[in-house]
């Protein structure tokens, strides 16, 4: 048995989905944290301006390094990823933990659906009831303080979560069945966003930055290489191996992390329907993970399938 058919080849992707979502659902402590010694805006300059200081290094020590043929969907992934963490870490300090776990979780529901209309397939009932009982295990994981109003907040993490779908489908698109440099990707999408969160919140960073503390500069560094460099670059290897609708099932799980933290760090509880909530969102996404291996093992070999991306879109 070769190292590409073993059952570990196999789960790696799966397993670095899943890692990425850990890290990502301890970002809305951090961010919040961080958020409250600064401003929304400097969180977001602080974790993208060294990110991608970073991967510029990285990708310019490279030999014959190019980022031309990246810098076209780069720029695409990055607004879409810059619109999508600006939505989210505003909305995270305007709304409760509860709303925005429940709302982002939208994003689950919306990449298999949109990936379906690209593809002209119809989800199967397997694939459609796994993510029903996902979005009602995140339901019951999020909600054990209750919920509160549809605010400003609510409104923006909604936005974040139709973003974060066509996040998922782009990347997928870019980058299954083709010799994409993630790296390349990564690295012109980071770039692109730190431009942007640069001149939106560098000057509130500079103000605040003399006043951080110890702990406030760890939790810059968990943003910047956990929940970026390694997290994005993660992230597109892993779809590049798998499909969006998968990925996003895995990712999905980022909620039941998230609370995770909260119990944990900040001493939240979430009581018995909580846990029945977690053990519901494991279940639903196994099942979900091998409903869309099936569907998408179906659709090999299909025309419409491989049709709506044309193959210089990247």
């Amino acid at each position: 048995m070769t190292l590409a058919s073993s059952p570990l080849r196999r789960l790696l992707p799966d397993a670095v989905l899943l890692f990425v979502a850990i890290l990502w659902g301890g970002s809305y402590l951090a961010t919040q944290d961080l958020a409250m010694a600064s401003s929304a805006a400097a969180v977001m300059c602080a974790r993208f301006v060294p990110s991608a200081v970073i991967l510029l290094s990285l990708s310019l020590a490279r030999p014959r390094t190019t980022l031309r043929e990246s810098a076209l969907p780069g720029i695409l992934l990055g607004s879409l990823r810059a619109a999508t963490i600006a939505l989210e870490t505003i909305g995270v300090t305007l709304t409760s933990a509860t709303n925005a776990g429940l709302i982002i979780a939208l994003s689950i529901l919306l990449i298999p659906i949109l990936e379906s209309a690209l593809t002209r397939r119809r989800l199967s009932p397997a694939l459609i009831g796994s993510i029903l009982l996902a979005l009602a295990g995140i339901a019951l994981l999020v909600s054990g303080n209750g919920f509160v109003a549809f605010n400003l907040g609510d409104g923006l993490i909604l936005i974040a979560a139709a973003t974060r779908a066509l996040l998922g489908v782009a990347e997928a698109r870019f980058t299954m069945g083709r010799d994409a440099d993630v790296l390349g990707l990564t690295t012109v999408e980071i770039t692109f966003g730190a431009i942007i969160f640069a001149i939106w919140g560098g000057s509130s960073l500079m103000e605040h930055m003399p006043d951080f503390t110890a702990t406030n500069w760890l939790v810059v560094a968990y943003l910047v290489l956990g929940c970026t460099i390694v997290a994005f670059l993660g992230q597109l290897w892993a779809t590049k191996q798998t499909s969006a609708s998968r990925a996003g099932m895995l990712l999905g799980t980022e909620p039941g992390w998230a609370l995770l933290a909260g119990v944990l760090i900040a001493g939240d509880r979430i009581g018995p329907l909580g846990y029945a909530g977690a053990a519901i969102l494991l279940f639903a996404t196994w099942w979900g993970a091998r409903a869309e291996r099936r569907w998408r093992a179906e659709g090999i070999g299909s025309p419409r399938e491989d049709s709506p991306v044309p193959e210089n879109a990247t």
